[in-house]
């Protein structure tokens, strides 16, 4: 799988750094104190801006040169395809002279885009905020920390953890909360996504806060199956299955069309639960009332965020330039994808909680100078 080709080449990879420090200088010999007393006021200070002038141009670090960089997406037509064309539309018009744009459909998703600037295949990537933040503390599969990358900015996309029941379930049981379910180790048929995919690994995290696995479920008479997610809406509207578990993108097909057509109960997450998660790298949300067919009232959940990385090396200038253009260029971007009028907020799109790793110099200085949080 190519995932795991990244995940190989990212544990191999090795840090370069290239720290130059160029303050030199050269020591003369002292002149007598009659000498320095003798010379011109006027002579003197010509000299000490010249010196001055001689420091700064020393001190000065020389501007990279201009060149082409690349933004790993998804493959063409993709959804995360279509969102870096928007970003690319907007980069490519605001960049510094010479610097150019340009994306490079192969990446499979999820933790691949994070894992091909860790690797050097591409400048910038599409990540996940949780998974993000386990690639760089070393909690992702025995991987090494990320050495070579670091955040731009985040929120351009939500996946938020969604519990339903089958109406005929609830009414059968009386139960209203996956809390209850498990408190009382109450037999359910529960089905969620195939391994694999940050969605999934969220369910398990959500059920690891309540100190469970799929196991657990299963050993008091439960059951857990874990399929695409139309085999999922499939399974509940036939009443093969009783709680559905998912971390899933609001308006997501295959759930809009299940809410639709089939009876749903919408589980309320406890704020405990819901602060563990918080605790997991998760942020705290909520789904206003109406975003799924049948669902009366607001629900408190919590969220994981796109984000976009980049190498580390890339010059300030560059990066800054790049979140100046996303930040500043909403309106041109939700043209091109109208979800982003939903999703970015751009005073929230330095946050640490949705950016899941520590962020650029150059991004940093946008965000200071907005005075948003980062």
């Amino acid at each position: 799988m190519r995932l795991k080709k990244l995940a190989a080449l990212a544990m191999a990879a090795v840090m370069v750094s290239g720290m130059v420090t160029g303050c030199g200088s050269s020591e003369k010999p002292a002149e007598p104190a009659k000498t320095e007393a003798a010379a011109p006021a006027e002579t003197k200070a010509e000299t000490k801006a010249e010196e001055k002038a001689e420091e700064k141009t020393e001190a000065a670090a020389p501007a990279a040169e201009p060149r082409k960089i690349t933004f790993a997406s998804q493959s063409v037509g993709t959804t995360g395809y279509v969102r870096v064309s928007a970003f690319a539309s907007v980069i490519n018009q605001n960049l510094p002279e010479g610097w150019e744009l340009e994306i490079l459909p192969i990446s499979s998703g999820g933790l691949a885009g994070t894992l091909l600037v860790e690797e050097g295949q591409a400048d910038i990537g599409e990540g996940i905020s949780v998974t993000d933040r386990m690639l760089v503390n070393g909690e992702y599969g025995g991987m090494e920390p990320l050495k070579n990358t670091l955040g731009m900015f985040a929120g351009t996309d939500y996946a938020h953890f969604l519990i339903m029941f089958t109406d005929s379930f609830q009414k059968k049981t009386g139960y209203t909360t996956l809390e209850e379910l498990i408190e009382n180790k109450v037999p359910f048929r529960a089905v969620t996504k195939a391994p694999g995919s940050a969605s999934e690994m969220g369910i398990q995290k959500l059920l690891g806060t309540f100190g469970i696995t799929y196991d657990d479920i299963r050993k008091w008479g439960g059951e857990v199956t874990q399929v695409a997610p139309n085999d999922m809406a499939d399974l509940l509207k036939e009443g093969r299955a009783d709680v559905c578990l998912d971390v899933v993108g609001l308006g997501q097909a295959a759930l809009s069309e299940l809410t639709m057509t089939t009876n749903m109960y919408f589980a309320q997450l406890s704020d405990e639960t819901l602060k563990n998660l918080e605790a997991c790298g998760y942020v705290l949300s909520e789904i206003e009332a109406g975003s799924w067919n049948g669902q009366t009232k607001p629900l408190k959940t919590a969220l994981q965020c796109s984000t976009a990385v980049c190498n580390k090396d890339l010059p300030d200038e560059v990066v800054y330039a790049i979140v100046k253009a996303i930040c500043e260029n909403k309106e041109a971007l939700v043209e091109q994808v109208p979800a982003l009028g939903v999703y970015f907020v751009p005073e929230k799109s330095g946050e640490p909680g949705r950016n899941g790793m520590a962020l650029h110099p150059g991004a940093i200085k946008y965000y200071e100078e907005q005075g948003w949080e980062h």
